[in-house]
C-alpha cells in the first residue's frame, strides 16, 4: 500500500508506527509540522508562528499539493484535533483517523468548539482506530458509527521488553513525559512520603518534556539527596534495561487510554503503581498485578508503593501474571498485523469489522 501518514514526527510512537509499516514493505511517507530524526525522512510542512488552532489548518494547501503527487491508497492521520482535521480538510480518501487519548477523553470536554471539531473529524473518517475500549467508547459517544471504530492496542516488542533477571532493591522507575497530564508532581510527593518509611527507596525518572526544569527542582526539594536521578529520553534498549531492574513502575497520569509505558513495565516485571483510570483498568486491577490510587492522591500512591515492597511473594505472582497479560493481549507482533489488515480492507473499499 501507498500510505500517507500524518502525525507528530518528534514523538517516538509516530516513529515506531512508520518504521513498522515500512519494514512490512509498504510505501509510507510521513508529513508533519514537527521535525523528526533524519532517518525517518519526514516531509516537513510549513509551520507559521501561530497558535495550533490556525497553524495546522494553514498547512493544508501544502499538504494537499503533496498528496496529489503521492497519490496514496490510504491517508493515516494521528491525533484528532490537528492531523485528523488536516486529513479531512485535505480531501483525500479513504482516511483512517487514529485517536491517542486526550484528543477524545479530555479535549472535547473543554468547550463546545473542541467538541464540534472532534465530531466533524470523526464524521468524515472512513474508519477510527483507538488503542483501548474506553477510547473507542468515547469515539462512539461523539458520533462515530460503531461499526467504523476499532479498538486495537498497538502493543510492544516483547523480545526487547523482556523480564529482568535481577531486581535492584527499592528501585522505582517513571517513564512518562514531563507534561501536566502525567502529573509528575503528585508522583514525586508520593515517593517522598514513601521514603520516610523506606529510606532505601530511590526514584529514576526517564523521559523529557516542557516541565522538566520544574520537576527537577521539586525532586531536589522533596526527595532525599542522592535518592533520585533524571535520565532524559532513553533508547528503547536502555529503557528496557531500567524496567527490567526496577521493583516498581509508577505513573500518576490524570487521563489515559492504553499506556504503552505500562505495557513495557508489565512485560519487564516492574510492578505497576498507577492511577486508577479506566484505561489502566483494562490491563491491571487493584491487588491483581498492580496497586491503584486515585489520580492526584500522593498519600494513596505512597501506600501503594509500601504495599508492593512489603510483600515479596505477591510481587513474584504479580510479575508472572502481568507478563502473561501482555503476551496475550499486548504483543505488537500480533496486534500491528491486525491494524495492517484493517488498512488493507479500508484501502480496498471494504468496510472493516475489526
Amino acid at each position: 500500500m501507498r500510505i500517507a501518514t500524518l502525525g507528530n514526527a518528534s514523538v517516538i510512537h509516530t516513529r515506531r508506527w512508520v518504521e513498522w509499516f515500512r519494514a512490512r514493505g509498504h510505501d509510507v511517507e510521513l508529513w508533519s509540522l514537527e521535525r523528526g530524526a533524519p532517518e525517518l525522512r519526514v516531509r516537513v510542512l510549513p509551520r507559521p508562528p501561530l497558535p495550533g488552532l490556525l497553524r495546522y489548518p494553514l498547512a493544508v494547501p501544502a499538504l494537499r499539493q503533496e498528496l496529489s503527487a503521492f497519490r496514496p491508497d490510504l491517508v493515516d492521520a494521528h491525533y484528532i484535533p490537528n492531523y485528523g482535521l488536516m486529513a479531512v480538510l485535505a480531501g483525500f480518501a479513504p482516511r483512517v483517523i487514529s485517536a491517542w487519548g486526550s484528543d477524545l477523553l479530555r479535549d472535547p470536554r473543554r468547550d463546545p468548539f473542541r467538541r464540534a471539531r472532534a465530531r466533524f473529524v470523526l464524521a468524515h473518517a472512513d474508519h477510527v482506530v483507538t488503542d483501548s475500549e474506553n477510547l473507542a467508547a468515547a469515539a462512539r459517544g461523539l458520533g462515530a458509527p460503531p461499526d467504523l471504530v476499532s479498538a486495537i492496542p498497538w502493543g510492544i516488542d516483547l523480545s526487547r521488553f523482556a523480564m529482568g533477571k535481577e531486581r535492584e532493591s527499592g528501585l522505582v522507575v517513571s517513564t512518562r513525559l514531563h507534561e501536566p497530564i502525567y502529573d509528575l508532581p503528585t508522583l514525586i510527593r508520593g515517593v517522598a512520603r514513601a521514603q520516610r518509611a523506606r529510606p532505601e527507596l530511590h526514584l529514576v525518572i526517564a523521559g523529557d518534556g516542557s516541565r522538566r526544569a520544574e520537576i527537577e527542582a521539586q525532586a531536589a526539594r522533596e526527595l532525599r539527596a542522592g535518592s533520585w536521578r533524571m535520565l532524559g529520553t532513553l533508547a528503547p534498549a536502555d529503557l528496557a534495561g531500567w524496567l527490567g531492574r526496577a521493583e516498581v513502575y509508577v505513573a500518576a497520569a490524570r487521563s489515559d487510554s492504553t499506556s504503552v509505558s505500562l505495557l513495557e513495565a508489565m512485560a519487564c516485571g516492574a510492578i505497576p503503581v498507577v492511577a486508577d483510570l479506566e484505561g489502566n483498568r483494562e490491563w491491571v486491577s487493584e491487588g491483581e498485578g498492580a496497586r491503584l490510587f486515585p489520580a492526584g492522591d500522593d498519600m494513596r500512591l505512597a501506600a501503594g508503593l509500601e504495599a508492593v515492597l512489603a510483600d515479596t511473594a505477591w510481587r513474584e505472582r504479580a510479575r508472572a501474571y502481568n507478563r502473561r497479560i501482555v503476551e496475550t493481549r499486548g504483543d505488537a507482533a500480533i496486534n500491528m498485523p491486525r491494524v495492517e489488515a484493517l488498512f488493507a480492507r479500508v484501502a480496498g473499499g471494504v468496510r472493516p469489522h475489526a
